[in-house]
């Protein structure tokens, strides 16, 4: 089985860089002309940034350390002791790696490099030549469906080009433009790998680093000699006079910056990502109640909800853990926000041809809509209709009603301004060229998303990380800039928005055909075989949600950890592998996610053993041989799990289903004018928050998000419009 094709190919090169020590400074080095004796570190990109502290004798590797804190907890950080281990097994940075976190692997190897050279004190002249030519390698990047596959050109030592010929990323998202538009020119600008991934299309940049890494190596260069130093910009530029500041420009803070705009506020905004839009790129639409617009379009005028019913609905389920003020304006002014941005910012909606209904009252059968596509309606990627020329056009659109109106991308806010007295008064930002923004404004709006991107405040408020789809960039930032000035949050352990399921760790490259993934898949997600949480308890045997007991059928958000096992023992494959999967796994299939093979019901799957091996390597099967090894390998009790198994002792398969989020809902505590509000109650008159930044007012503790389908999106349209409306206001009478 051959691995993930690796970033950096480092054979020999610690024998290369010691026949090149003639042409650096040795003045220092051992006598042996091995290690001088210490610590030494190095960092290098591979999801974060990756740090190597290495410590050696004269000869040999003593003790290394990695600092994966940037990496995804459930593939990067997870990799370390085995990345430590073959370190110091190979006593070199030639090692295979870890299946699953290969930009991990790839990072850790060339920080590895980097620090042996410092202990050896070897300064290379120049990079080891490549040969003239175009070279054709492939990597897995964001998509679940498909490799990035490039051919890198060379000339006299020189990337002249780099030309995607296949590519599956924009069948899963918008995001690989950036990669196209930014990342790709900024490599042969630089003729380095040291190149920053593009925030919000780092798995697809990697991709490309990758591909250029492994052209380097068939032309015969090392690809370690290209991660040269991008000198990193110290200017300090200040930016002044705005009415508002809006820090994220997914959904929520586009609509924000047009609806302060359309106030007539002089606005400027702050993205950290390459493009707009954010996670608002991957939903079909909002949530719109009696909309003029759609009403006009598919009711003949009138009336298509009761919106009495909607409101009295939510009231019910969120059972006074929210703030009814708020879900008032959530309830009864979705249908004017969306008509508002659509008469005034060209947003469409008419694309499907009629409206949604409600995932919970049948009687709710136009209830939300989807945006229209470009060209035409159809442009679509698997998560819906493509959006991003819809939120350029209405940025464009306001940034053009006032001359002093702009914003960035790429773009970081680190922390709020204040004055003297504690008074919000502008944001300090960094751009990815290392240049420190500090912009001044009269209001603030905290628009960036919520919070699973961040490790550490899901641990903290929902105890556990969870698998995500889409974009990361939504770190937590916003809430914590409004904590560090006095803003209270609430409800943060709403569950996150977790509509899909598949196997924990998806398996991007060519070591699974479509088929045989199509074919583990199943085994994660059908519905009739024994399955236990991470607690070794019967996944549906009980109550886990606070409502009545839906069997297997609970969402997967109530799961420990959002995920639970689903157990084979070996008598349950030898049928697969002899009979073939049963009628109920050929329905076990994940809504966007899925990978694109089929398998047919009955038919024997003589290679199952195989499948479930691949899985193993890559961390979505647990094969144990008794209820013991089991209980260990999961983490939980062993009594608990051997009462679940009715104490049947065997060969136990476990395939890994894990939920994927779209992202956080507990956030801000803010009033009804989308005013952050301090824990006593007061308010920050000019700090704003919308979008994920402030759901959690509008719903429960401890439970899933509003369930009738939309209710987010339609959020940002609804928080939105009015906090661009009070920010306005407040800044114009602060004057």
């Amino acid at each position: 089985m051959k691995n993930f094709k690796m970033l950096v190919l480092l054979i020999s090169i610690l024998g290369v860089l010691a026949a090149c020590a003639g042409s650096g400074d040795l003045s220092s080095a051992a006598s042996d002309g091995t290690y001088v004796p210490g610590t030494y570190s190095a960092a290098s990109d591979g999801i974060g940034t990756v740090t190597v502290n290495v410590t050696v004798d004269s000869e040999r590797i003593t003790d290394i350390t990695l600092d994966l804190s940037g990496e995804t907890e459930s593939l990067g950080q997870a990799a370390r002791d085995s990345l430590v281990d073959q370190i110091m097994t190979a006593q070199s940075a030639e090692i295979d790696g870890v299946s699953g976190a290969s930009a991990t692997t790839d990072a850790v190897k060339v920080a590895l490099v980097k620090a042996l050279e410092q202990a050896k004190r070897v300064k290379t002249s120049k990079k080891i030549d490549v040969a003239d030519g175009t070279y054709t390698a492939a990597a897995p990047g964001f998509s679940w469906t498909g490799e990035v596959t490039c051919d890198v050109t060379f000339k006299d030592n020189v990337i002249t080009d780099i030309a995607v010929t296949e590519e599956h990323e924009t069948y899963t998202g918008e995001w690989f433009y950036t990669v196209l538009d930014k990342y790709i020119p900024r490599i042969l600008e630089t003729q380095s790998l040291s190149v920053d991934s593009v925030t919000g299309a780092t798995f697809s940049s990697n991709a490309v680093k990758a591909c250029v890494a492994d052209a380097i190596e068939m032309a015969g260069g090392v690809s370690s000699d290209w991660y040269t130093d991008i000198e990193k910009s110290s200017a300090v530029k200040e930016i002044k006079g705005y009415d508002v500041i809006v820090v994220g420009l997914g959904g929520s803070g586009i609509l924000s910056y047009c609806s302060a705009a359309a106030e007539g506020a002089s606005v400027f905004g702050i993205e950290a990502a390459g493009k707009l839009g954010g996670n608002s790129a991957c939903t079909y639409g909002p949530m719109v109640l009696n909309s003029v617009y759609l009403k006009d379009l598919y009711n003949g005028g009138k009336d298509y909800i009761n919106e009495d019913d909607v409101y009295n609905t939510w009231i019910e389920y969120v059972d006074g853990d929210a703030r009814p003020e708020v879900i008032k304006k959530a309830v009864y002014e979705s249908g004017s926000a969306l008509d508002f941005f659509v008469d005034k910012f060209d947003f469409a909606f008419e694309g499907v041809g009629g409206m949604l209904g409600s995932f919970v009252k049948r009687e709710w059968n136009k209830f939300w809509c989807v945006y229209t596509a470009d060209n035409n309606n159809t442009s679509w990627n698997v998560l819906g209709p493509n959006k991003t020329y819809q939120f350029d056009r209405a940025m464009g659109i306001a940034k053009g009603l006032n001359d002093k109106n702009d914003f960035m991308v790429e773009l970081t806010a680190d922390e709020l301004i204040t004055d003297a007295d504690g008074n919000v008064i502008g944001v300090s930002c960094s751009y990815y060229d290392g240049t420190t923004y500090n912009i001044y404004g009269e209001s603030v709006i905290i628009a960036t998303g919520g919070f699973l991107g961040s490790d550490d405040m899901m641990e903290e408020y929902l105890g556990s990380t969870v698998n995500t789809l889409g974009v990361t960039v939504n770190d937590g930032a916003g809430i914590r800039m409004a904590q560090a000035v006095g803003g209270a949050v609430m409800n943060m352990d709403v569950l996150p928005m977790i509509h899909i399921s598949q196997v924990k760790h998806m398996i991007k490259n060519d070591d699974l055909t479509a088929d045989q993934k199509a074919v583990l898949t199943a085994l994660a997600l059908t519905t009739d075989q024994l399955s236990v949480t991470t607690e070794g308890k019967i996944w549906g045997g009980e109550d886990l949600s606070g409502t009545e007991d839906e069997g297997l059928n609970v969402e997967i958000c109530f799961a420990p950890g959002y995920q639970y096992y689903v157990l084979y023992t070996e008598d349950d494959i030898e049928a697969i592998a002899s009979a073939g999967l049963r009628e109920s796994f050929a329905k076990a299939t994940s809504m966007f996610m899925g990978q694109g093979g089929t398998f047919e019901v009955g038919v024997p799957v003589a290679d199952i053993y195989d499948i479930l091996s691949v899985g193993e390597e890559y961390g979505n099967v647990i094969k144990a041989d008794s209820i013991s090894e089991l209980a260990y390998a999961i983490g939980c009790d062993e009594k608990v799990l051997e009462k679940s198994l009715g104490g049947k002792d065997t060969v136990y398969y476990a395939v890994i289903t894990a939920g994927y989020s779209y992202g956080t809902v507990g956030g801000l505590d803010i009033n009804e004018n989308m005013n952050v509000l301090r824990a006593d109650g007061t308010v920050i008159k000019n700090l704003f928050a919308v979008g994920q930044d402030s759901e959690g007012v509008t719903n429960a503790s401890g439970k899933a998000y509003t369930p009738w389908g939309g209710q987010a999106q339609s959020w940002t349209f609804v928080s939105g419009k009015i906090a661009g409306e009070q920010a306005a206001r407040v800044a114009a009478n602060t004057k």
